[in-house]
């Protein structure tokens, strides 16, 4: 985070700034409990530091309190409305709740206001692809990579477009430039294990899937997708015991279930084979209520990119 307005040292008080910018330092180190605390006593005295504002914003996004996170930057935004760390914090937030077409909105707003914001243009290429907008989200992505080119983040939502354009040699090339970056990036080993599978090189991915492990030992969807590349493989022994240790973790990856259950038809283990089948099931029809609901709910509202989104996702699951 980085101090945004540039009047903001001449009218708050030196104790003000002084716990602004320890939020900032114990932000930085992932002490957010801290960070939040910091900030709070910030705008304790002084409530008109917008960045204040902002950065306790950021601080409850980062524990997962993205509601009021979005109130924290509709406050420091009432103060400064072109406070764009404001804008991007509050984007990411309403993307954490599923509005992707007002967090688009939010990053337009940031761009407005500095066209070279490298955050603003990855943020908004992940919000249109949460929107099955792929070809424009590459191209924001590669935007963000035009400004910093070291951008890991950027790196991997642009494979994970081109993935799901079905150009697999594209997204493994990106990721490995995430990895030649920095070579424990777990969203870079895990998205190259799962473009591997889609290429059938199963062998490959199971060696990404392994430094995954190394760095999340408990990952469940990597275990998943470890348990399916084996499964391809024939080792359904081995896919039982990863997809087991997976649905350990998250007991709702229905495709583990899928997987699982294929794996025990194949040993010739029908009871297994049968539950597993059943678990799948109920977690789908689940999912199907749950996305139509919430697709006609923003359809009444005019939300009509997000709405499609939702139908995308049951048509998704009901072809499975």
């Amino acid at each position: 985070m980085v101090l945004t307005s540039t009047v903001e040292n001449e009218r708050c008080s030196p104790s003000a700034l002084e716990y602004y910018r320890e939020g900032l330092v114990r932000g930085r180190e992932g002490r957010h409990d801290e960070a939040l605390t910091a900030f709070t006593l910030a705008l304790a005295v002084n409530p008109a530091l917008a960045s204040a504002w902002a950065g306790r914003g950021f601080a409850l996004g980062k524990l997962g309190r993205f509601q009021e996170e979005i109130e924290c930057c509709d406050q420091a935004l009432c103060i400064d409305p072109a406070c764009i760390d404001a804008w991007n914090y509050k984007g990411f937030a309403l993307g954490k709740l599923g509005r992707f077409e007002e967090k688009v909105a939010c990053c337009d707003r940031a761009l407005a206001l500095d066209p070279r914001n490298a955050a603003a243009w990855n943020n908004k290429g992940v919000a249109l692809g949460m929107l099955g907008r792929y070809e424009v989200e590459i191209l924001c992505c590669d935007r963000a990579l035009e400004l910093r080119g070291r951008y890991l983040s950027a790196w991997v939502n642009k494979g994970y477009a081109l993935g799901k354009l079905k150009r697999y040699d594209e997204e493994v090339f990106c990721y490995d430039r995430a990895l030649k970056i920095y070579p424990f990036y777990f969203s870079a080993l895990l998205n190259r294990g799962i473009a591997l599978i889609n290429q059938k090189k199963y062998r490959e991915a199971l060696a990404a899937l392994d430094r995954a492990l190394v760095i999340i030992p408990r990952h469940p969807r990597a275990h998943y997708q470890k348990g399916l590349a084996l499964s391809m493989l024939g080792l359904h022994d081995e896919a039982i015991q990863c997809l087991n240790r997976a649905l350990s973790y998250d007991a709702t990856i229905a495709d583990a279930w899928v997987v699982l259950s294929n794996s025990c038809f194949a040993l010739g283990r029908l009871e297994d084979s049968a539950r597993a089948f059943d678990q799948a099931y109920y977690i789908d029809v689940h999912d199907v209520r749950e996305e139509f609901v919430k697709g006609l709910f923003l359809l009444k509202a005019k939300k009509f990119d997000d709405a499609l989104r939702c139908f995308s996702d049951v048509l998704g699951i009901l072809l499975r």
